[in-house]
């Protein structure tokens, strides 16, 4: 219905009204500090025309693949993989890629929201299908001081963005997730979906940078890492990047806002 240009609020409405975990959720971003509106809204209708179709969109592709992911991990868990740090960081991504997205006027700020979600969504297949493998990286990164990726590159045959790519296809999930989640370390110039790339990995090494995660091997956290940027992002957004330490205390509100919204 989303896809169909003769779809009507009402009956968009009509639909999405018989899943009250959409309705929860959509209410819920609609109320908060995302848009900061000075009256709440109580009824479906008026918040999908706050919201417009593809912040709807993406709410049910955002709250589908990370309930899925959620249950998939949890069904058999690697006590290795900490679920729930791996969640705090992806949120945390989708929120400042939606931020620098609106701010910056690159990419499309509900693109980047979703992509910067699920961007690493290859880990956690990883240690959900290859936790031996997965181990092994883990353990080789913190005996050599490496970050995640590298160790990936020196163990796997195919890192976590590969990997995360492959699900998304086999998925047949929209086609600026599967760009997105297989450039997000290395973007190409002239790569489908450029812009959102060049948001979420910004947004990832700003993220890395200020928050200790058990699989970045980040022993300062709080200090702009500059080895987690790819060279276009730090070309194209590098003013932001060099300017952080002022304006992300800001956008962390935001972030546990995503957090109380998401876990």
């Amino acid at each position: 219905m989303l896809n169909d240009p003769n779809t009507t609020n009402t009956s968009l409405c009509k639909v999405i009204e018989k899943d009250q975990a959409i309705v929860f959720k959509m209410l819920q971003l609609v109320n908060s500090a995302f848009f900061g509106l000075r009256e709440k809204i109580s009824s479906t209708n008026e918040a999908a025309i706050v919201l417009g179709f593809d912040a709807i969109r993406n709410i049910v592709l955002s709250l589908s693949t990370f309930n899925i992911l959620d249950h998939l991990f949890k069904k058999q868990s690697n006590e290795n993989f900490n679920i729930d740090r791996f969640w705090r960081h992806s949120i945390g991504v989708a929120v400042l890629s939606r931020y620098l997205a609106e701010k910056t006027a690159v990419g499309d700020p509900e693109r980047c929201f979703v992509c910067g979600l699920l961007h690493d969504m290859g880990k956690l297949m990883l240690a959900h299908y290859f936790p031996d493998d997965f181990m092994q990286v883990i353990e080789y990164a913190r005996q050599n001081e490496l970050v995640y990726l590298d160790a990936e590159k020196k163990i796997l045959p195919a890192c976590h963005p590969e990997v995360g790519y492959f699900f998304v296809k086999k998925w047949d999930l929209p086609s600026h997730l599967a760009s997105t989640i297989y450039s997000h370390h290395s973007i190409q110039t002239g790569a489908a979906f450029f812009d959102e790339t060049v948001i979420v990995n910004t947004a990832d090494g700003i993220i890395n940078s200020y928050f200790s995660d058990f699989l970045n091997n980040n022993k300062a956290p709080g200090n702009i890492k500059y080895s987690y940027f790819d060279a276009h992002a730090r070309k194209r957004l590098n003013v932001w990047i060099e300017s952080a330490p002022q304006w992300f205390p800001k956008v962390e509100g935001l972030i546990d806002d995503a957090w109380a919204f998401f876990l």
